[in-house]
Parts: structure tokens; C-alpha cells; sequence
């Protein structure tokens, strides 16, 4: 504890004390049925505070129906809300964790509903990235919505939760109605920054009013919102200095970000290869001005970065979300020295907020076991006998199998044909904007089998030969995939290559004119044009997919695309590959079917997917009592997809 004694020290915030300085901050789990949080809500919250997290601030909850951003989105002005809420309260105070409601109104922001509701806002001004017109409020509307923000915090107050977080940041409603480019309105809402700043001194004052002085309410807001002609943090601090002289704040929350662009909406939860906690310094200035206690978080993923945020006086609090959605039990092991059995945060998007995004229920690509702790308990805890178990493949899938079931008591051996774990991990860590996430995940596991019984065997190629001489009672098949080549004339010119050769470990001359073709529209393709665009090559990225990125989740796709414009790189979507005749490549409209010919090339690099590796499993098919097939070699897909189907081959067994 010496190492952290800042981090793991209590803090007094308004009418309550906070056991540590790590708190969850509000995320979508998704674990909302017709408004109204799920037990798996309260499974998913109380396992992280079960691993030693101090604060959890829930997922925003709408303060009235037109403020419901997506159709999971918690309806907090609705009495039904508060069995859920006091499940929840009850279930994360029985580790000394305190947890807060967040406060929300989307405005102008509606994302998804099942008949899209009218967006309420200010002003008639669009946001950009939704495509939303909304109507301006009017001064009855206004009033309706202040009193949703005085009512969900009473029921939040009468549920049992500690306190409430009234959502300003990402420029949702109270910042729509504080900045000048959002509110255009000639009243007493609109105009001078006092008038501006109306809306949200009304909101405070009556929330206050409705849950008394024992209890504890604060804002989360945007420091710098990070897009084109949007607040910064000059403008963030003249109105904390102006709220805090009027109200009562008991907490300031720091982030980054405006929902309504491309630029903006990439800080609500920054993706590798962003820095790590580049919102502090933000963070420290608002703490300056305003004299109240001050939180931060995004892209801080391990308690040094935390520890080094409290004991500088950067914050009071530190969010570090996504290192307790893939691990929970971080502040625990912090707490009792154990960092090296700590699994990092690969920043990858992938399964949080990218599930959310699909409207799906949160996961982690690292944890599987993530948002699925209700449904999978009975099948972890299970009592079961030790088994024999054969893992084919060193890759994700294979890794994962093996950890697992290690940890489940069998005897496993690990098998790859290669001198080193990772599969494709070891391509994606010569990527330049992937190389973090395959790191961490090459780190991780490698931590992980140094600390389990795993039988790891590299160099060695598993025939069914040698799975009858293992006795083996499971084999799990997780023997990857290999590129997919299509059949056009030219697929051998000398001068074409495949992904894989261009971040393998001795790649090939490239010359200066280099088109990249993207089949899928996955990372690949594109850190390969960002990879040889940063060499000095003239690239041309080729995409058969409607825009470029379109697989890649959208925070990274925003970082990808304004990296390849400050390259110069030249995008050109919707055309294949339809090969090479006569030194010019065949570009194929994928709209009209019309073929183009390019002659001015010097090299040709592939992404065009991959093909499972079938053969082995097919070979040791009937080698033990159970056999199977998961990850790539089932069928070429994601991270998520193999890891997830590794933890629960191995929970079957």
C-alpha cells in the first residue's frame, strides 16, 4: 500500500466518505429492460465493487422522456425505477462502495429509439453526427425538464444511492444552453453568459430543493470539447467560477469531448493509441478555479497513473472504467501489491462502448466474464473434475482456452507450430496505431501462463499422432487462419503482397507508389496505408466497403481517418481488386460494375480477409471424447469473438 498510499486514502465528498480514490464512472451496460435497470445491472456493479472500487456513478438516466437518448437508456424520472435502484445500492454497499445516479438530458442528442423521439434543445441548431434537427423549447418545456432533473434525484435520494451526477459534459442539454454556438434564443435563457448559464443555476437550485442538504450532488462537464469552434477550457473555467459563487457544487467531474462531431464524440471514450490521462492537467484547472473537489478520468488504466493524478493534486477522485471492466478486482490487487496479476486494459473499444453502440449488452474483450456475471455465475462455480486438456493454437482463442481452464483446475498442454504466443497478435504489434492493444494483450497473457499450470509447447506441430499420445480427455482446435487470396489473373506478380508480409518480421521492399486494398474494412488495410504513409510511400488506401473504417469501431475510426488526411493519403472507397493484366490493376466498382485501370503503381498490398484453418481440426476430429473448434479456425472474426469463445470452451468442459 506504501506504493498507492494517495489512491487508497479517503475522501470526504459533500455529505459522504469515499473509501478510495478510484471510482467507475457513468457507462452504458446496456442492462436496461423498458427503462428500468436489470439484475445484471446490479450483478455487473457489485463485482467491481466487490474488486475495491470506491465510487460507482450508474449509466446516465434520463430526466424526462424526451430526454431518453437510446431505447436502453434508464428512465430516472420514472417511480419504477427505484425497486432497480435499491438493488443496485444494496448490492455495491455491502463492500463499502458508495454509487451515485448520473443525471442526464440529451437535448439536441438522440441517438436511437424505436419511433425517434423529438430532440428538444435550446435552439433549432443540428448536431452534426447525429443528423438531428431539434425543435427549441419551449419555456414550459424548460420548466418540465428542470423538474425531471428535481425528480430523478429525489427518487435516486429515496432509493438509497449516495448521490447524484448531473451530466454537463459531451455538450448534452445544460452545455447546449451554456454555449453561445447551441443557444440562440432572444429570452431570459439565451443571450448574455448569465442568461445562459440560467438554465443550469435553475436545475441545481432545484435539485437541491428536492433532496435537501444531506446529500451530494455535482456535475460532470467538459473541460475542452475537443471540436471545431467548441468551449475550452478558458471558457470551461469562467463557468465553474460562475457556478460554484451561485450554487452549492460538491463535486466537479472533468472529461473531454462534444458528442455532436466526428473529432468531439472520439473523447467520450478515447481509444488506443490516445494518451493516457491527458485530461488531468484539464482536470487541475478546474479544480483552481472552482475550490471543489475534482474527479478525472479517460485512458487512465493503472493505479501508477492514478496514484501520480491524486499525489500531484491533479484530482481527488481518479475514473478508471475500463481497467475495472477487464478487471475488476484492479484496486484489490493494487491495494495488496499483487500489480502483476493485474489484467490491462487494451483501449480497443471493441466490446464496451462498442457494444452499446450496436445496442448490445457491455463485454470486454479481455473478459469475457464482463456485463455476462448473472448468466455465466452458475456455470463458473459449478463443482467439476480435473480433466486432460489439449489446446491447439497459441493465438487469442487458444490463449484464453488454456488460462481458463488452467484456473478451473484441468491439466492443459499448449500447442503452436510457431516459437512465440499470439497468433495474429504478433502482426497487429508492428501495426502503428494497434501496437498498445496487441502489447498489452501479448503482455497479459504472458503473465497469465507464467502464473498458471499451462503446458506450454512451441516448435511443435500437433498432429493427431501426437494428441493419442496425450491422452488428452478435450481437445480445443484454435488454430487460426491464413489470408484470404482471390481468384483474379495476376494474384502471383512479384510485386504484390499480402498484409501479413508488410508487418511481418522480414518484410519486403516496397517501392514508392503503393495501393492498399481493403477488402473488409478492418484495421488492417488501414494501418497498413498509415504504416507506409509515414515512410514517405505515395499510398492510395483502396476500400470495398462504403467508407473507409467502416468495421472499425467509430472513436477509432475518427483517429484513423484524421490521420490518414494529415498523410495525404488518397481514399477511395467503393472499388475491388480485379487484378492485374498487363502491368495495370483492375479497379471494380462495386455501384456500377465499371473497371478502371491503373498503370502508375510500383506495389500492391492485400487485405482481403482470411481463410479458417479447417484442415487441422478435421485431422483430430475423434482424437479424444471431445474435440473443438473455436476462434478463427471455426470462423474468421474478432478479438471478442475468439476470446470469448475460449472462455467458454473451456467452462464446458
Amino acid at each position: 500500500m506504501t506504493h498507492f498510499k494517495n489512491l487508497f486514502s479517503s475522501v470526504e465528498i459533500g455529505k459522504i466518505v469515499i473509501k478510495n480514490r478510484i471510482m467507475i464512472t457513468a457507462h452504458q451496460t446496456n442492462h436496461v429492460k423498458d427503462g428500468i435497470p436489470t439484475s445484471d445491472m446490479a450483478a455487473y456493479h457489485a463485482a467491481r465493487a466487490k474488486g475495491g472500487a470506491g465510487l460507482i456513478v450508474l449509466e446516465a438516466a434520463a430526466v424526462h422522456p424526451s430526454g431518453m437518448l437510446t431505447t436502453q437508456t434508464i428512465a430516472g424520472y420514472d417511480h419504477r425505477v427505484i425497486p432497480a435502484y435499491s438493488l443496485v445500492a444494496k448490492e455495491v454497499h455491502r463492500y463499502g462502495t458508495k454509487v451515485f445516479s448520473q443525471l442526464f438530458h440529451g437535448g439536441r442528442e438522440v441517438v436511437s429509439s424505436d419511433y425517434r423521439n423529438a430532440a428538444w434543445a435550446p435552439s433549432a441548431e443540428p448536431s452534426l453526427r447525429f443528423s438531428v434537427m431539434p425543435k427549441p423549447m419551449s419555456l414550459d418545456e424548460i420548466n418540465q425538464v428542470i423538474d425531471g432533473f428535481a425528480l430523478s434525484a429525489k427518487l435516486a435520494k429515496e432509493s438509497g444511492l449516495d448521490g447524484v451526477e448531473i451530466c454537463c459534459s459531451h455538450g448534452y442539454l445544460p452545455a447546449q444552453f451554456w454555449s453561445g454556438l447551441t443557444n440562440h434564443r432572444k429570452d431570459h435563457y439565451g443571450g448574455s453568459f448569465e442568461n445562459r448559464m440560467r438554465f443550469i443555476v435553475e436545475v441545481m437550485e432545484r435539485v437541491w430543493k428536492s433532496v435537501g442538504e444531506d446529500f451530494t450532488v455535482g456535475i460532470r462537464m467538459s473541460a475542452d470539447e475537443k471540436t471545431m469552434d467548441g468551449l475550452g477550457v478558458k471558457d470551461s473555467v469562467e463557468i465553474v467560477k460562475y457556478l460554484v459563487d451561485r450554487v452549492r457544487l460538491d463535486f466537479i467531474n472533468v472529461t473531454s469531448g462534444d458528442s455532436s462531431t466526428y473529432a468531439g464524440s472520439t473523447h467520450i471514450a478515447p481509444a488506443s493509441p490516445m494518451a493516457h490521462g491527458y485530461n488531468a492537467p484539464y482536470a487541475f484547472k478546474i479544480r483552481m478555479a472552482g475550490a471543489v473537489p475534482v474527479f478525472v478520468g479517460s485512458r487512465v488504466l493503472d493505479p501508477a497513473e492514478a496514484e501520480r493524478i491524486v499525489s500531484t493534486g491533479q484530482a481527488d477522485i481518479v475514473g478508471m472504467t475500463r481497467a475495472t471492466i477487464v478487471d475488476p478486482e484492479m484496486p484489490n490487487k493494487a491495494i495488496n501489491g499483487e500489480l502483476q496479476t493485474i489484467t490491462a486494459c487494451l483501449g480497443c473499444n471493441q466490446a464496451c462502448i462498442g457494444h452499446y453502440h450496436k445496442g448490445l449488452a457491455i463485454g470486454c474483450v479481455q473478459n469475457p466474464m464482463a456485463g455476462n456475471e448473472e448468466k455465466l455465475r452458475p456455470l463458473v462455480q459449478r463443482s467439476r473434475t480435473g480433466k486432460r486438456v489439449v489446446v491447439i493454437g497459441a493465438g487469442p482463442a487458444g490463449l484464453q482456452a488454456a488460462v481458463t481452464a488452467s484456473d478451473l483446475g484441468h491439466q492443459v498442454t499448449l500447442i503452436d507450430q510457431t516459437n512465440a504466443i499470439g497468433g495474429l497478435l504478433r502482426i497487429m504489434r508492428r501495426a502503428p496505431m494497434r501496437r498498445e492493444v496487441a502489447e498489452t494483450m501479448l503482455d497479459n497473457y504472458t503473465r497469465k501462463l507464467s502464473q498458471s499450470n499451462v503446458n506450454v509447447q512451441l516448435g511443435q506441430r500437433a498432429t493427431r499422432h501426437e494428441i493419442g499420445k496425450l491422452e488428452a480427455d478435450v481437445v480445443i482446435c484454435a488454430a487460426g487462419a491464413r489470408p484470404y487470396l482471390p481468384h483474379v489473373e495476376g494474384i502471383d506478380h512479384p510485386r504484390l503482397m499480402l498484409v501479413d508480409e508488410l508487418f511481418g518480421a522480414n518484410p519486403r521492399t516496397v517501392g514508392r507508389r503503393v495501393l492498399v486494398f481493403d477488402y473488409f474494412g478492418d484495421w488492417p488495410g488501414v494501418e497498413a496505408a498509415i504504416f507506409l504513409a509515414e515512410k514517405g510511400h505515395d499510398v492510395t488506401l483502396v476500400s470495398a466497403r462504403l467508407y473507409i473504417g467502416e468495421e472499425v469501431h467509430q472513436y477509432l475510426r475518427n483517429e484513423y481517418l484524421k490521420k490518414l488526411y494529415t498523410l495525404k493519403v488518397t481514399l477511395l472507397p467503393h472499388f475491388d481488386f480485379g487484378g492485374i493484366t498487363q502491368e495495370r490493376v483492375i479497379l471494380r466498382n462495386l455501384f456500377t460494375h465499371e473497371a478502371e485501370q491503373i498503370g502508375d503503381w510500383d506495389t500492391i498490398v492485400l487485405s482481403m480477409g482470411r481463410v479458417p484453418n479447417t484442415e487441422l481440426y478435421e485431422e483430430v476430429k475423434g482424437s479424444a471424447p471431445v474435440v473443438r473448434q473455436i476462434g478463427d479456425c471455426l470462423a474468421p472474426r474478432t478479438l471478442e469473438e475468439a476470446t470469448f469463445e475460449g472462455m467458454m470452451a473451456a467452462l464446458e468442459i
